[in-house]
């Protein structure tokens, strides 16, 4: 049954149902072979039970109205280590997604298991109770035939508050063989954002005008670890990263284009940092952006940043935190009467 966005609840509901049922009987004469031969039945309920760790990425991607060819709604695959800088992903998204402009609006790091209970993403409610949720479902799959595989069913839902008043628009379901250490993205070409609607989800605060004669699309990126064995940097949250900010011993800031400035627009961008026992940031991308037209000077400014070496006294193992840059919004018909007062 094709998915559309008028999937009701209770179909997806029943779908999801469907899916656990023919992947569960699929496997039942499978996994019995895995037992009998090198997999034995702790080791299939080990796998039942490890966490799957996803990263999730939302792009957007504009273009002039007209200006490009139909999208395709198909899913791409890429292998995650050549996507570790923020221009790798720009570079991807030029070749697969031509005539458009890509950013970053925001990263989430999950961990999913292989059961009916589904991991929930919200990219934020709006005033009206508008919600875009990404639903991301697992199941084991028979994989090759000797070695135990996973599917991921990430959903693309639309929200409207109250589930039971008006049912939620599905904009896409996909269901995907997955490998540790590879990256799926698609788009869904049927959730396509005019300006009022860009701007509640994705730029609060901005002005719908801005971006007409535009079309918006939102990317969803996977990148999948089915194993993590290295040991991760040491991780500040948003309140530890706001002391380490202040500590700093360089500090960049981001400075707005004259042309973007004049446009009167502004928003924050939270940037993920990793800092090397010598204090310096070895690696940056974006966390979160309400300002997507300054991820590139954010990520440059955050390069150059330097941190004491006595955070690293006791431990030296790398720390990964967050740098945020707040963009104070210019109304340019005040910026224009103030220049005028002052030639006076």
């Amino acid at each position: 049954m094709p998915f559309n966005p008028h999937t009701s609840l209770r179909a997806r509901r029943l779908l999801r149902a469907l899916f656990a049922f023919i992947i569960s009987a699929a496997l039942a004469p499978v996994l019995t072979s895995f037992a009998q031969t090198q997999w034995g039945h702790q080791e299939i309920h080990e796998l039942q039970i490890r966490p799957i760790y996803v990263t999730t990425r939302v792009f957007q991607i504009k273009a002039k109205q007209g200006s490009y060819e139909d999208l395709s709604g198909q899913v791409f695959k890429m292998k995650t280590a050549k996507l570790t800088e923020y221009e790798n992903w720009l570079n991807a998204f030029k070749k697969t997604y031509p005539g458009f402009g890509a950013a970053l609006l925001r990263t989430d790091s999950k961990r999913v298991f292989r059961t009916a209970k589904p991991t929930v993403i919200s990219l934020g409610k709006r005033p009206d109770g508008r919600d875009i949720e990404i639903i991301i479902s697992a199941a084991q799959s028979i994989g090759d035939g000797t070695t135990p595989g996973t599917s991921l069913v990430p959903e693309i839902n639309l929200h409207f508050g109250n589930d039971r008043v008006k049912k939620p628009v599905t904009y896409a379901i996909q269901n995907i063989e997955v490998e540790s250490g590879s990256t799926y993205f698609f788009t869904p070409t049927n959730l396509k954002l005019n300006a009022t609607d860009y701007v509640g989800f994705v730029r609060p605060g901005a002005r719908p005008e801005r971006f007409d004669g535009n079309d918006i699309y939102l990317i969803f990126a996977f990148s999948v670890d089915l194993d993590k064995t290295t040991k991760p940097p040491r991780p500040l949250d948003e309140q530890q990263s706001v002391e380490l900010q202040r500590q700093a011993a360089k500090k960049i800031q981001p400075e707005i284009p004259a042309a973007l400035r004049d446009t009167g627009m502004g928003g924050y961008v939270r940037a993920n940092v990793e800092i090397s026992p010598e204090g310096k940031v070895t690696s940056a991308n974006i966390h979160y952006s309400t300002f997507p037209e300054m991820n590139d000077e954010v990520i440059a400014a955050a390069r150059q940043w330097e941190f004491p070496a006595t955070l690293f006294a006791e431990d030296k193992n790398p720390i990964t935190s967050y740098l945020t840059f707040n963009f104070a919004a210019t109304n340019p018909e005040t910026k224009a009467a103030t220049q005028k007062s002052d030639k006076q």
